[in-house]
């Protein structure tokens, strides 16, 4: 009883804390607005006018015949041109046209080797996203919804010539996270976003390297939000997971590192049930300990991709562990410009006791001195 009483003090001082959103950035872009549910299948389509966007897959794979495991990483971004349509000359490198960018990764977990591809495009027959329904292509990758159905059909290229095509099944309904439907980045009113995940999907399709076609198989999760102002202006960046347990729950925690590095109070851990009910705790709840570090000989950036998760869950009072630990150091994502590297792998989960619990994905940005072109998060 005494954990629902502080759960509901909590819930009380965050509701204390919220600020209606502004309807508009300074720069003149729409801000997302409490209330809003996503309703498909509209919600997966483009959102032209909010000021960024981003479709976000990671997963983790096996080959049927069990010799082989990987991780898969691919993201679109679509950004907005001139806030209002009319406005080029304020932004003349961008004007009014969109621009998308395609993040996409491999880790051949197995062979210890992690390839990745970034490529940016203005709309057009290189770059689109439909606004009515899930159908993107940015270079290589395309992402289509099957009609009248949830089940999705998706490319991804890499330019060392690999693909990925796989068919992934949500598992879970779609689930929307944050206070009155926004998730809130920071103590900026406008630093809100809509947030909807599939929190688990079904993975099955191909991995073609060469001559070698390899039949996988796996799980997978899905992350799309809606914003303007992503971040907070006193935060430096972000440590965030998608962990998914064995027993069938998942968990998305991040922290939100402020610049004198402590964490946001937004900072957040959710969990999903088995039937995709969420509970929550902020910052005041949880810890993030980094047990380990790799520092990357390509852009000496040392990122803390060990870590431990401590975090009291709020129904149960149960005190919740998890251990996450990188399957390989080497999946630093460093793009076509130097400062906007990040760390984005999978990992292996153990709760307290240092029994292996599921798998994860991690992602760390912001350590090498600033987030630069990075959008994901």
């Amino acid at each position: 009883m005494k954990y629902l009483i502080l759960n509901f003090l909590l819930l009380q001082i965050v509701s204390a804390a919220w600020i209606q959103p502004p309807l508009q950035t300074e720069s003149g872009y729409p801000v997302p607005q409490p209330g809003v549910r996503p309703e498909l299948p509209r919600a997966h389509g483009a959102h032209p006018g909010y000021g960024i966007e981003w479709w976000y897959w990671v997963g983790h794979l096996k080959s049927t015949d069990g010799s082989e495991t990987f991780g898969f990483q691919s993201t679109v971004f679509r950004l907005e041109g001139a806030a209002g349509g009319g406005r080029g000359a304020d932004r003349p490198i961008f004007g009014q046209q969109q621009l998308f960018m395609a993040h996409a990764a491999l880790s051949e977990l197995t062979l210890r080797r992690y390839h990745h591809t970034e490529r940016l495009y203005r709309e057009g027959w290189q770059a689109s996203a439909a606004t009515d329904r899930l159908d993107l292509a940015v270079g290589g990758i395309t992402a289509r919804m099957q009609e009248g159905s949830e089940v999705m059909e998706k490319v991804v290229a890499l330019n060392n010539g690999t693909e990925l095509r796989l068919t992934l099944t949500p598992e879970k309904p779609l689930v929307a996270f944050g206070e009155r439907g926004l998730s809130r980045k920071g103590a900026d009113p406008a630093a809100v976003s809509w947030y909807w995940t599939y929190p688990r999907l079904k993975i099955e399709g191909h991995i073609r390297r060469g001559e070698t076609d390899t039949p996988v198989e796996g799980f997978g999760w899905l992350d799309h939000e809606i914003s303007s102002s992503q971040l907070g202006s006193d935060l430096a960046g972000w440590d965030w997971t998608a962990i998914q347990l064995d027993n069938g729950t998942e968990v998305k925690a991040y922290r939100l590192r402020q610049k004198d590095g402590s964490a946001d109070p937004w900072s957040a851990v959710y969990w999903i049930d088995a039937e995709a009910n969420t509970d929550v705790a902020y910052a005041e709840d949880f810890t993030w300990k980094t047990v380990g570090t790799w520092t990357s000989p390509e852009t000496g950036i040392s990122y803390p991709n060990a870590v431990r998760i401590e975090a009291v869950h709020p129904d149960s009072g149960e005190r919740m562990t998890y251990r996450l630990d990188p399957i390989l150091n080497e999946q630093e994502f460093v793009g076509n410009r130097g400062n906007n590297a990040y760390w984005e792998g999978a990992c292996l989960v153990f709760d307290g006791k240092g029994e292996p619990i599921g798998r994860a994905y991690l992602e760390l940005a912001g350590y090498g001195g600033g987030l630069g072109g990075l959008l994901t998060k």
